[in-house]
């Protein structure tokens, strides 16, 4: 994208600021999940920061393992900052739908074939699973959701799942 994705303004507000405001009626406490970069930054945030858990190779599992390893007895409700048609409507059906006996409860992706890793809830028994195959170099947070059991939920409108990685993806959607 060329910029910070969480710092995109697409509801008047940063993209962080507005996903927190979504996130609060869900989230005992939301967290900013930021790289060693961004932690420097926002060192001023009203919102509690965790350190993305460092890697060679940087990806959305970081975040993930780094929410598991700050409070491994909870569900960690997870969000990407990348997806600005996120509403409450998908919230709510998550929430609603969630299986705590399961691993993780997901959405299925824009393609109704895959699990979505960055809209889902991880269960406290994630957390060895996923530490477990962050060590042995795995990266994917979707092919542990395919690899373990998860709750895998019709999404309510497609169209929420949608990731804004470049310029023109938000350009197309007139963002």
């Amino acid at each position: 994208m060329g910029a910070d994705k969480a710092g995109l303004v697409y509801h008047g507000k940063p993209q962080r600021e507005h996903l927190t405001d979504l996130l609060r009626p869900y989230c005992q406490t939301v967290y900013w999940s930021v790289n060693a970069e961004q932690f420097d930054a926002l060192q001023q945030s009203p919102v509690p920061l965790l350190l993305d858990v460092e890697n060679p190779r940087p990806g959305p599992l970081n975040g993930i393992l780094a929410a598991l390893n700050h409070d491994p007895a909870s569900a960690w409700l997870i969000v990407a900052c990348d997806m600005p048609l996120l509403t409450d409507r998908s919230l709510r059906a998550l929430v609603a739908g969630r299986n705590p006996t399961c691993m993780a409860t997901a959405f299925y992706d824009t393609d109704g074939q895959f699990p979505e890793p960055l809209l889902c809830i991880w269960e406290p028994a994630s957390g060895p699973i996923v530490r477990d195959a962050f060590g042995r170099g795995m990266v994917s947070p979707r092919k542990l959701l395919m690899l373990n059991p998860t709750e895998l939920l019709p999404a309510p409108d497609l169209r929420e799942l949608t990731n804004i990685n470049s310029p023109d993806e938000r350009s197309e959607l007139g963002l």
